[in-house]
């Protein structure tokens, strides 16, 4: 049996209201899917920014649901950590980060927040859902505390069509074969053992494709060892500076897990500080 959450766990002063100004009905499973992907991106925000030492809460409850257009007010548990983390609340931080993510979708701006991988992409298509389909509908989003508005933003009908063209041409582009080629793209050590006949322990970042360091290998040592014997000039050492490759990626559910060096351009070197 799952453990029962105590209601004085639950912060009910800051809330944050979802509000779908329908036109239509809406269809259950739409509107379902729409709030379990807005659950499942609060929880992901969490996870990402706590540790196993916070052991921080990240479901959202349904405090309320009232009449007229679909109003439905979520609730977070109470978090003694969240001025630590988020000077304004959880609900709060979390709202900023998907406007920001939903403003990328429309292409206003060029990165978004945080790494945004496939399952993200796709929970962001069941958000939009409801309104996309329907016409002329808006979905609000709306954070207050003690009925004081602190962060809010809006979908109306035309965006969330776009920002799901935005997010079908992006799942089509990472739908890509596993061992796609990227060209000409910079790339800067992590880590590696020093050593031109080693295979393994190398792990370098491609920012374009992931924040995260991921294994290296090369397509022949040939290349490994132009781009291991240093650049004259650099007062730095090789595993300093920052390269333009070509680089096939292999991934695993659509996480990149292994970088193959085709090609690296030696006079596009530089020093990623200057």
């Amino acid at each position: 049996m799952q453990n029962q959450i105590d209601l004085s766990d639950i912060d009910l002063k800051n809330k944050l209201e979802i509000k779908f100004n329908n036109i239509k009905p809406i269809e259950l499973n739409d509107l379902s899917l729409s709030l379990l992907s807005i659950g499942n991106q609060y929880q992901k925000f969490i996870e990402n920014d706590t540790n196993d030492s916070y052991k921080v809460n990240s479901e959202l409850f349904i405090k309320e649901v009232r009449t007229g257009s679909i109003i439905i007010e979520l609730v977070a548990q109470a978090m003694p950590v969240v001025p630590l983390l988020w000077s304004g609340g959880s609900l709060v931080e979390w709202t900023s980060q998907a406007s920001s993510t939903f403003q990328w979708l429309l292409g206003k701006v060029n990165e978004p927040p945080i790494e945004v991988s496939k399952q993200d992409l796709k929970q962001w298509n069941c958000i939009l859902e409801p309104i996309a389909k329907d016409n002329g509908s808006q979905l609000n989003f709306t954070v207050s505390d003690g009925g004081t508005v602190i962060n809010n933003f809006y979908i109306n009908s035309e965006q969330a069509n776009a920002a799901q063209n935005s997010i079908k041409r992006r799942i089509e582009s990472l739908n890509e074969p596993d061992d796609h080629l990227q060209a000409k793209r910079v790339m800067y050590w992590y880590q590696t053992k020093f050593d031109d006949e080693s295979h393994t322990g190398d792990k370098a970042v491609i920012e374009s494709i992931s924040k995260k360091p991921v294994k290296v290998i090369f397509e022949n040592n040939a290349v490994k060892k132009a781009m291991l014997k240093g650049d004259a000039r650099f007062i730095k050492p090789w595993n300093e500076l920052a390269y333009l490759v070509d680089v096939r990626v292999q991934t695993v559910r659509d996480e990149p897990k292994v970088y193959t060096i085709i090609n690296y351009f030696e006079d596009e070197t530089f020093d990623p500080e200057i």
